[in-house]
Order: structure tokens, then sequence, then C-alpha cells
């Protein structure tokens, strides 16, 4: 999806919220922007064309996204609590801007969680050093089929459709 198409999508209750998040935090939503262009660069080359549905690349790129929106908003300056705090804000923002199916969210939700914990977990780390352990943890996703299946699994990404 382009980013023109998904500003054209925004409702005007989603826009007023949005402006206020950049009013509350100008600087992490600048490193926020800048985080999703990243990640999506990185999930295009690794999964070209097929990031988009339920399946473990999507898995991934919720949990990179989470991961480089923490670094990108550390290095904007802030404290681990303030930057988890916002990174969980704005990506539980997203998923009600764009809701799904409850399985599909509480996909979504779990592997940002997973990469929230990634980033307090390789803090000191390289970024390339992170996305090599998210790469690991993807050979470890679980596919399920029900909500109640989600809590299952607290340190694994999770999908619902094979690739």
């Amino acid at each position: 999806m382009s980013v023109w198409k998904l500003i054209k999508g925004i409702r005007f209750k989603q826009l007023i919220v949005l402006f206020t998040f950049f009013l509350k935090r100008p600087i992490f939503m600048f490193a926020t922007a800048k985080a999703t262009t990243q990640t999506l660069k990185i999930v295009q080359e690794k999964f070209p064309s097929i990031h988009g549905k339920d399946n473990s690349a999507n898995a991934f790129r919720h949990a990179l996204w989470n991961y480089l929106i923490a670094v990108r908003c550390l290095k904007s300056g802030g404290n681990m609590n303030s930057i988890i705090s916002w990174t969980k804000e704005i990506t539980d923002w997203h998923e009600d801007f764009s809701p799904n199916v409850p399985l599909a969210r509480a996909m979504d939700l779990h592997n940002n969680q997973i990469g929230r914990a990634l980033f307090r977990s390789y803090e000191n780390k390289t970024e390339k050093e992170a996305i090599t352990a998210l790469e690991l943890k993807l050979k470890s996703a679980v596919q399920v089929n029900f909500c109640e299946e989600v809590e299952k699994y607290p340190t694994n990404l999770i999908f619902i459709d094979n690739d």
C-alpha cells in the first residue's frame, strides 16, 4: 500500500489523534516515520510480495517495526520507559486505525510486543545483531488458529497463514 493511499484513508478523528501524537512527541513521531520506512524496506528485501498477509513475514514485520521504532526513539533521546510506552501507544493506535479481524489483531499486538521485548534485550547491540536474532525467532514462529492460543506462546512470533 502506498503512503498516499494510506493518508487518503485516514478519517478526520484519526487525523486528530495522529496530530495529537505529533504534538506530544514530535521527535518520536519523526523517529517513528523513519523506523516505518526502514522496516518496509528491510521486509520488502527479505520477503518480496508476501509480507502483507497474515503469515510469518507479517510477524517479522511487526516485531521489527516495534524494535526499530524504539531504536530510533532512543537515538532521538528518551528513557527506556518513555520509549517503550510510546512504541506501544503508536503501534496500538495503528491497530485501531486499520482494524483487523480479532485473530489478526491479536497476532499483530503479540508480535509488536515481541519487538519491544527484543529492543529491551538488544538495547546495547547493533541493529544487525537484533535483526539476526529476530530471524532466528522466525524459525520457531508458531501458527495459531484461535485468539485463545496467542497467550500460549509469550516468546514466539505467531502467524495465521502459511507463506
